[in-house]
């Protein structure tokens, strides 16, 4: 601000004052008191709102910063600078000229000076007021605005009546508009600021009425544009500011402005340069600022000659006033002398940036340096001025490349030249600038001379950190800083090869580093070349450490790549040893070599897992060596090896085989051969013998003859499922071992595999053509029994049939078994997991599954073959046994008994027709049948028969009551009505059945002759359908237990059986079908208990059957049976009974406190 400005502004804002200099002015006597009240009332009020602070005085004309009219008693000056309150929402002090309050807590709205028009002066910089402009859009008194670093907004229109306005600073502002309608008309300004607003515009309006006296214009960081060139009419500007503008122009043009001190054209697009046209000009001209701008400023060829030719006698020198000049980032790019011998002679220049401007070259030698004296002689230790006065030179970020001396203050100047690329020190500048306390800064420039600077290292007048303080990552080194305010450098380009090392991770020397290629590590620091990671292992580029080298497999130990503990390499990747059942007790172990686990072996030598052995007795079988245990040999371990025999699912050696052992197993079998042959014989030869009288024992025998070989076929399956415990379909995992009973319970099964286990041929001969033969043989010879029995069936009628029925109860599980483990394969180990193209046949364990040809195509046609007679040929056979019976006892169902004027003490039968008539002859027994029936069912005690003419009847001689039986539960929960109902038909069923079995007895046909034996077992001959399904019931269960979810459709089966059994009580004697459904409920809980590994439990299920036969021992007697023997007894009478003569029976169901009267 130029010195006429201030005293202008000074005299408009206290001309007032020197009009109240008599106190006794400040009241006019003529104005009535009240109107003075009113006003202090107003002004009290409003202090309050604006924050103050001070007492409140009597006159209030005589607060502090509160000047009244001279002439009344009203308010004209409010001044408070420390007032922090709020703007009142309406100002009603009507004579109000100036407002002056800067506290930057004060708050408020401008609206509130709406009703103050003789408004002259508006400070409020600097607080948080806001409001809009067009407030004063009819204000024309105002002479001083200081606005700027408020909230204000609003168009600048809104001022452009204010014609008087001299004073005007909004910048910092959000006011907006155009520039030249609001220059128009205002003639009066003096100093205008408008930076960092949104005003546009460009420079038309100062071209007119208000050229002549403005002193200040800020345009910064504003929407402007023009010609500088256009503002030449701005005579009395001392001070421009267009920094960030969009402003063009020549710099030449601020030599046209002859007051000016203080120029920012940072930021525009303003160009040029020094020419000669500056010499004499701009003598005022204090700062320059032309940061980022477009101006080259240095001279080049003839102007630079011109500007820079000096001599004592004429030292005319160019901008001799100028303090301050800003080129950072102008395109100078110029040598340096090019840029400082012209302001060589400024004897007041103290701050010259230039950084990042393009200057190169040597420094210009500003002491001592060349000049010319007054009588031509050449002079060259001449000191500049500017050299003297210098505080600050900056040629930061260009490539200045030699410095010859320090042109700057003494004890305060300083020299930057960060981030120059190369730079050359003259000898001694160092030393100079340490002893003259100059500041050097050489940051991020590298020394071309190294050697001074080594010096003072080793002199210790360069002091550096005793640790390496600064690291740089990306280039990949870390260096000691050196300690020294004077002389600032970075240490990789000042001394880097002594001050520098290679970081780890790095290679190289001093600050040159280049990091570690992929697979390499540096672990230290200053490392000339890096480390190789150990073999089978990577590393990631960059890597500081041997830990880095992460390992193909494992992890390092010692130096080298294996797996850990508890892990072993396979396939180049380590497992966890548990998963391969490996014994992994160290590191680095590999699969192929560690020791399997306790009862797990390798399938090959060289596998790399290894698979749980077969129970029984795989602790014994796989002690978790290379080689099985003693005695065992195959895979799995599941084959005796030679010297060896089986025994109980295990290897025992042949010498445990003593010759008592084998005289023993040849008396056995000779005493078996002549017991066979003495039945063979008495069966054949021998007269059948009368039957004995009837007793308990007889009855007993005949009951436990029937209930033999349901617990045979108990034992045999139960023996089938304990395979499950063996198998991966179990949800146990297949890890159940088999009770020791098991391969006893096996034996009964009468096959030729447990025939030579028995006799130990193994030990005789070869072991494994003997084990080969036993399990070819097992399922093929029931077949050849099968086919004896129809040899002998030519010898006599029925009797092959017969034995051959015996022959399948016998062996038909057991060879079905043998055929289904012949074609079975042991695909998975003990733990279920698969064998692969080691899965072998469970019979023959030496012979692959994926062998076809040889011996395996025998076996396949062998264990095919019996399959087929297993499933499909003995099925048939029973098929047409049944087929024949049906068709051959069809007349036994075409008639029934009636019952005539039956009382509970007699009763008469007659027999009723479906179809045609009987024959004569049998209608004696047909009715002897019917009677017996009825009184098996409905009578008890004596009773009196009759055979009539075409009837016959029975009266109660000593009748006695039936006993209730609890076990009949359908009788149990039928009321009277129906249980009649029920005795009625099984009346009906049993005469059914006694007739079936006289027409059997009167039978020619062969197959009913051979079947009688197995017909009579069931109730009626046409439930024989009952033992097809039980052998196709055998197969389906020997079948399923290879396949997956074995032991689902084991239960299944199992309870589906028990459930038809019980249901149909398809046998004779109701013991029999008991027996029979509990034992399949039995084998049920049988696959429970294997599968679970529960043996207790299916210890339970095998003697559950054999304790229920003992309990159906107290009262073996049934309907059925007592039916049976009262149509004996009567048959053996019917001579008299045909004579009319009547005959007494005893009806009473045999026990052992009791026995039938002969």
């Amino acid at each position: 601000m130029g010195p006429f400005s201030v005293a202008l502004q000074w005299m408009l804002l206290y001309s007032s004052a020197a009009l109240r200099d008599d106190p006794s002015e400040h009241l006019n006597l003529d104005e009535p008191s009240d109107e003075c009240e009113e006003e202090a009332k107003l002004l009290q009020q409003m202090m309050l709102d604006l924050g103050f602070k001070g007492p409140m005085t009597k006159d209030h004309c005589d607060l502090p910063g509160i000047t009244c009219s001279p002439h009344s008693c009203k308010v004209e000056t409010i001044r408070c600078t420390t007032c922090a309150g709020h703007l009142p929402d309406y100002i009603r002090l009507k004579g109000l000229e100036e407002v002056t309050l800067t506290s930057p807590e004060m708050t408020g709205d401008i609206k509130a000076f709406a009703a103050t028009p003789d408004l002259k002066i508006l400070d409020l910089h600097g607080t948080k007021v806001t409001g809009d402009l067009e407030v004063f859009q009819n204000f024309t008194s105002f002479l001083t605005m200081q606005l700027h670093d408020t909230g204000i907004v609003g168009d600048i229109k809104s001022l452009t009546e204010a014609i008087w306005l001299q004073f005007l600073d909004l910048e910092n502002t959000k006011i907006h508009g155009d520039l030249n309608v609001f220059c128009k008309d205002m003639q009066r300004l003096v100093q205008l600021n408008l930076g960092n607003t949104r005003i546009s515009g460009d420079f038309t309006g100062f071209q007119g009425k208000m050229a002549g006296g403005l002193e200040l214009l800020g345009l910064a960081n504003t929407g402007v544009t023009g010609q500088l060139s256009d503002l030449v009419a701005l005579k009395q500007l001392w001070k421009l500011n267009l920094r960030g503008t969009a402003v063009t122009g020549n710099l030449v043009d601020i030599t046209k402005f002859y007051r000016i001190q203080q120029v920012d054209l940072s930021f525009t697009r303003v160009v040029g340069q020094l020419t000669a046209d500056w010499k004499g000009c701009c003598r005022l001209l204090r700062s320059l600022r032309l940061q980022n701008s477009s101006v080259q400023f240095a001279p080049v060829g003839k102007d630079f000659g011109d500007l820079t030719t000096f001599s004592m006698a004429f030292p005319e020198v160019i901008l001799p006033n100028l303090r301050y000049l800003d080129l950072t980032n102008c395109p100078v790019n110029s040598p340096a002398k090019n840029l400082l011998l012209p302001l060589a002679m400024c004897k007041r220049l103290t701050f010259l940036m230039a950084s990042g401007s393009g200057v190169f070259g040597a420094m210009p030698q500003l002491k001592e340096g060349i000049i010319y004296a007054s009588d031509g002689r050449r002079r060259d230790d001449f000191t500049f001025p500017m050299a003297t006065r210098l505080l600050l030179l900056d040629l930061s970020y260009n490539n200045v490349s030699w410095l010859s001396d320090l042109p700057v203050l003494t004890g305060a100047g300083r020299m930057l030249f960060r981030e120059n690329h190369q730079i050359k020190l003259s000898p001694g500048l160092l030393a100079r600038a340490l002893e003259k306390h100059i500041i050097l800064d050489l940051r991020g420039t590298k020394l071309s001379n190294e050697e001074e600077a080594l010096q003072l290292l080793q002199e210790g007048q360069l002091q550096t950190t005793d640790m390496y303080a600064y690291r740089d990552e990306i280039a990949g080194y870390t260096c000691k800083d050196v300690v020294s305010t004077i002389i600032q450098v970075t240490s990789s380009r000042f001394l880097p090869e002594t001050l520098c090392k290679c970081l780890p991770g790095w290679h190289g020397h001093g600050a040159t580093c280049q990091v570690c290629p992929a697979n390499k590590f540096s672990d230290e620091m200053g490392l000339g070349t890096c480390k190789s990671c150990p073999a089978n292992s990577t590393a990631p580029e960059g890597s500081t450490k041997l830990a880095h080298c992460k390992c193909d497999f494992g992890n390092l130990h010692n130096g080298t790549c294996s797996c850990d503990k508890h892990h072993a390499l396979i396939k180049g990747d380590c497992v966890l040893c548990s998963k391969l059942h490996l014994q992994c007790n160290t590191s680095g172990v590999s699969a192929s070599s560690a020791l399997p686990e306790i009862s797990f072996t390798r399938l090959q030598r060289s596998a790399e897992e290894a698979h749980r052995c077969l129970p029984p007795g795989e602790l014994e079988r796989c002690p978790g060596n290379h080689q099985c245990g003693l005695g065992y040999d195959g895979t799995l371990c599941a084959t005796c090896a030679a010297g060896f025999w089986a025994k109980a699912g295990r290897c025992r050696p042949c010498a445990e085989m003593n010759s008592t052992s084998i005289w023993y197993a040849v008396f056995l079998g000779v005493a078996a051969l002549v017991v066979a042959a003495f039945l063979a014989y008495r069966h054949v030869f021998l007269p059948r013998q009368v039957a004995p009288p009837v007793s308990v024992k007889s009855l007993l025998q005949k009951l436990i003859t029937l209930q033999a070989p349901v617990l045979l076929q108990m034992v045999q399956l139960w023996s089938v499922l304990s395979r499950l415990g063996r198998s991966s379909s179990s949800p146990s995992g297949g890890s159940s071992q088999s009770l020791p009973e098991v391969p006893y319970l096996e034996a009964l099964q009468l096959t030729t595999t447990e025939l030579q286990n028995s006799l130990n041929l193994q030990c005789a001969f070869n072991a494994e053509t003997v084990r080969m033969l036993a399990a070819l043989s097992s399922p093929v010879a029931p077949l050849l029994l099968l086919a004896c029995c129809a040899a002998l069936e030519l010898y006599r009628a029925g009797f092959g049939v017969s034995m051959a029925l015996k022959t399948l109860t016998l062996l038909f599980i057991g060879g079905a078994s043998s055929a289904s483990e012949l074609l079975s394969c042991q695909s998975v180990d003990g733990d279920g997991e698969s064998l692969g193209d080691f899965a072998f046949r469970k019979a023959i364990r030496h012979l692959r599954c994926s062998e076809t040809d040889g011996v395996a195509f025998w076996v396949d046609m062998v264990g095919y073959s019996s399959a087929l007679a297993y499933g499909v040929l003995i099925p048939l056979f029973l098929v047409g046994l049944m087929v024949r019976q049906y068709f051959a006892l069809q007349e036994a169902r075409l008639f029934y008994a009636s019952a005539e004027g039956g009382t509970p003490q007699h009763v008469t039968l007659r027999l009723q027709t479906l179809h045609g008539q009987l024959p004569e002859e049998a209608l004696p027994k047909r009715l002897l049948a019917a009677v017996a029936a009825h009184m098996a069912v409905h009578c008890r005690g004596k009773w009196l028969v009759q055979l009539q003419d075409g009837y016959i009847s029975a009266t109660s001689s000593g009748g006695e009551e039936i006993p209730a039986d609890h076990l009949d539960l359908m009788k149990v929960v039928a009321d009277a009505k129906t249980s009649r109902n029920i005795d009625v038909l099984r009346s009906r069923r049993v005469a059914e059945m006694l007739t079936e079995r006289i027409m059997l007895e009167e039978a020619k046909d062969r197959w009913l002759i051979g079947s009688q034996a197995l017909l009579c077992k069931y109730m009626l001959c046409q439930d024989v359908w009952m033992h097809l399904v039980m052998k196709l019931f055998a197969v389906a269960l020997v079948s399923c237990v290879s396949m997956s979810d074995a032991w689902k459709w084991a239960i299944a089966f199992s309870l589906g059986m028990a459930v038809l059994v019980g249901a149909c009580q398809p046998y004779m004697w109701p013991q029999v079908s008991q027996l029979q459904s509990f034992s399949y409920l039995c084998l049920a809980l049988t696959s429970v208990a294997f599968i679970y590994d529960w043996p207790w439990l299916a210890r339970v299920a095998l003697m559950a059957p054999v304790i229920l036969l003992f309990w159906q021992v107290r009262e073996p007697d049934c309907r059925a049976a007592l039916a049976e023997r009262l149509y004996q007894e009567l048959e053996s009478e019917l001579p008299k009974l045909q004579r009319g003569e009547a005959h007494e029976v005893i009806v009473q169901k045999l026990r052992f406190s009791r026995e039938a009267v002969p």
